[in-house]
């Protein structure tokens, strides 16, 4: 696969059209090697926590955003179920937008097959995985504006689509045609911690450190006998619950000096860390969220205000994309879609309560409106908005029109004040 992630041909094991021998295939499945000599492939990636972690997290808060269609210029709601609602038989509306999230963050793009009615109305969107997909320019024409062609593989072959046919959602383009694949451009990074983890397992494996040294002042005998007899004891001195919190007591002059972490063991697991912070830097998530608060504080406002920007800078640039793809390919002519951010922004409940205050006394909410966002079931009579009495209107002659003297004479009023 090429940098953009889909330009020239991929191929995937679900192709029974490609032999076993075609090299694609083979980098599908193992990847490709990096600096560190280890291959980096998706499967590799993906068992890598900190990696895990970021993607799912953020495409799990993309996916969990409350996503509502709207009348084209207003807030009224759409009442008709649209594909988003249900977007196939096979998947919860939840479900495919974490599945087409997974895709843009991992592999740079998202695809998903359309599937209309004899109206020509879109039915189903099912989501197609980019190792099955790539992308052609072609010349464009009524009926393919966009002037992309995707060859898709499946079991039944190759089929050649057009944008009528298939939802594109690139993350981030240089091209303005696919997205760029991020396992390509964070291959040295990716390998480094993989290659992290292979080292740690090798070294848990191997034993390779010793907990400590008995020494004796005397020679001890070429068998063994004598050292294996000391280092017998030393372990009925210090192992089992029995001996725990005992003093160690040893003969014969024999001494016991405890190994502290070597340098270099210190340094690889320094470089675990460090990998943990590259890939919160390569994903976007504040490293807090996966765990990693070696820089931070884990609680209070510095935490608060991370959250709030991944919110603004990270995850508004892909629910803005999304929002414009599906108003312009899956809605109907006149409708809107739009993500809820509130969940997402609200603040503790001490914050939360004083913006609602300041909301409904300064009259641009109401109560029942309030409620809804708290969750809780509207009440008859609370629709009203409402307004402290102290304030006033200037009227148009700049006299001054007290709230409660509203339709009353402006000078009669004015006079009375």
């Amino acid at each position: 696969m090429t940098l953009l992630g889909g330009l020239s041909r991929r191929s995937s094991p679900e192709n029974p059209l490609v032999p076993l021998s075609d090299g694609n295939l083979l980098s599908w499945l193992t990847g490709s090697k990096s600096g560190a000599g280890v291959s980096v492939s998706e499967r590799r990636v993906l068992g890598l926590p900190a990696y895990y972690r970021a993607l799912s997290l953020t495409a799990g808060a993309l996916a969990s955003l409350p996503l509502k269609v709207y009348k084209q210029g207003t807030r009224e709601r759409v009442t008709r179920t649209t594909v988003l609602d249900k977007p196939n038989p096979r998947q919860t509306s939840i479900e495919y937008r974490v599945t087409t999230f997974l895709h843009m963050i991992a592999w740079g793009n998202a695809y998903s097959r359309k599937v209309r009615d004899g109206s020509g109305l879109i039915r189903e969107v099912w989501p197609l995985h980019p190792s099955n997909v790539r992308v052609e320019l072609v010349d464009p024409t009524e009926s393919n504006p966009a002037g992309k062609l995707f060859i898709v593989n499946s079991k039944g072959g190759e089929s050649r689509l057009t944008s009528q046919d298939v939802l594109h959602l690139p993350y981030m383009s240089m091209d303005g045609v696919c997205g760029i694949r991020p396992l390509e451009v964070f291959r040295q990074s990716l390998g480094i911690a993989i290659a992290g983890d292979d080292s740690t397992a090798a070294f848990i494996a191997n034993g390779s450190r010793l907990s400590g040294i008995i020494s004796v002042p005397e020679r001890l005998d070429n068998e063994g006998t004598k050292a294996k007899a000391i280092k017998k004891r030393w372990k009925e001195l210090t192992s089992g619950s029995e001996n725990a919190g005992e003093v160690a007591v040893l003969d014969q002059g024999a001494t016991f000096q405890p190994i502290s972490i070597p340098p270099a063991d210190a340094q690889m697991l320094e470089g675990r860390q460090w990998s943990v912070t590259e890939i919160a830097r390569m994903v976007g998530t504040p490293p807090h969220m996966i765990g990693d608060v070696s820089n931070s504080t884990s609680w209070g406002t510095g935490i608060e205000q991370q959250v709030l920007g991944w919110v603004k800078f990270t995850l508004q640039t892909p629910i803005t994309a999304t929002e414009q793809r599906y108003t312009q390919e899956l809605l109907l002519p006149g409708e809107y879609a739009e993500h809820s951010l509130e969940g997402l922004l609200r603040g503790d409940s001490a914050s939360r309560a004083a913006l609602h205050h300041a909301a409904i006394t300064d009259g641009w909410r109401n109560r029942n409106e309030v409620r809804t966002i708290e969750n809780e079931p509207t009440v008859e009579g609370l629709d009203e908005f409402i307004v402290p009495s102290n304030m006033t209107l200037i009227a148009v002659d700049g006299s001054i029109v007290p709230l409660s003297a509203a339709g009353a004479d402006p000078a009669a009023s004015s006079t009375a004040g």
